[in-house]
């Protein structure tokens, strides 16, 4: 054995073992040199909240907020960070998402980022997130119910779920049958936020059942789970009124159309009313749906109130207010007859509308 160790091979394997260990101790100490560099500034309590928290999510994909996160407001920036996100999950990355510099956040981005959420957890891909910087933003969040169920670890992407107090409230659903009983609650519990006791609110009802069953009619025509939809309701009883927002992770309404297979009442449907009313473009066509014109095309009749044209219908009426429309490329609102293009796709359809104290209702 001593006469192995005093052989060339042992010495030349011996010398490349020491080489390896001591560039593994030098590179060691560089990293502590520039991690100590990094955190200099960093007060004791920020070096213990990075070395707790943050130093275990760095294998994590970050995606980072937008600052004003409203799909309302700010569409395509919000689109944008939801494609990322929905990249992460088609790719199973363990996704982190950055909340820190959001500075505005309204209900409709809430419920899309529950709407995530439960799609990570329910595939048992690791999801998280940071806190709002903002104390007033951080409160909108809590109060949703968001942070509380991001801790739950029994998600089930074909369950549904109730979260959230009644005056800030999320909803979701996974089978194709119209939920008529939660609606008639929403709307119930609406009316009193507005007028201080039960009303009957007929166009805001209709407009709920509409896009439940409208989330089959444009569902994916492959992925398992895009059935669902999701509802966020805020109550602002200051103001007395109640906005909701709702969003179908389907393939969009433009989507559907194109797919529809011969045999559906709306198979060419797209090719028809090309040849009609020689439109340009999707903000043209989603203008002309709402009004109704794609359904007496294909049919030769007068719509009868279902789909998008009766929630239009609904708003013509002042039985909502404040309809905004985001489908695959097309923003849209409603009441400022406002219809454009964006630059990014959103595969689904986002809703967003609104009851107050100048729409009508009648007594329970």
């Amino acid at each position: 054995m001593k006469k192995y160790w005093t052989t060339p091979k042992y010495k030349k394997q011996n010398v490349r073992k020491a080489r390896r260990s001591l560039n593994r101790k030098l590179e060691f100490k560089d990293n502590v040199r520039l991690k100590n560099i990094k955190e200099q500034r960093l007060s004791k309590e920020e070096k213990k909240h990075k070395h707790q928290f943050e130093d275990k999510i760095k294998d994590y994909t970050k995606v980072r907020a937008p600052e004003d996160f409203s799909f309302k407001q700010n569409p395509e920036k919000v689109i944008q960070f939801i494609n990322k996100i929905k990249g992460c999950f088609d790719r199973r990355e363990k996704t982190f998402v950055m909340l820190e510099s959001v500075k505005k956040i309204d209900y409709d981005a809430i419920v899309v980022l529950f709407s995530i959420m439960i799609r990570f957890k329910s595939q048992n891909i690791p999801f998280n997130g940071d806190f709002p910087a903002e104390n007033n933003i951080r409160n909108i969040l809590t109060q949703s119910g968001f942070f509380k169920n991001l801790l739950k670890r029994n998600f089930k992407d074909e369950d549904r779920y109730n979260v959230g107090e009644n005056d800030h409230s999320l909803h979701t659903h996974a089978f194709k049958n119209v939920d008529s009983e939660l609606s008639a609650k929403i709307i119930e519990q609406a009316s009193k936020t507005i007028w201080g006791e039960t009303r009957r609110c007929q166009g805001a009802q209709r407009t709920l059942l509409e896009l439940m069953q409208n989330t089959n009619n444009h569902a994916s025509f492959e992925k398992e789970g895009d059935k669902h939809w999701w509802l966020s309701v805020n109550h602002d009883k200051t103001n007395n009124r109640v906005s909701f927002s709702f969003v179908d992770y389907g393939v969009g309404v433009f989507s559907s159309l194109s797919n529809k297979q011969e045999g559906n009442k709306f198979f060419n449907s797209i090719e028809k009313m090309i040849e009609r009313y020689k439109y340009g473009n999707n903000a043209e066509l989603l203008r002309l749906i709402l009004e109704g014109d794609l359904h007496k095309t294909v049919t030769g009749e007068h719509y009868r109130g279902k789909g998008l044209p009766g929630i239009k219908e609904a708003l013509k009426r002042n039985q909502i207010s404040n309809l905004v429309v985001v489908t695959n490329n097309v923003y849209s609102n409603a009441i400022d007859d406002n219809y454009k293009l964006l630059n990014v796709n959103f595969t689904g359809t986002f809703i967003n509308w609104e009851l107050n104290i100048n729409n009508i209702s009648c007594n329970a």
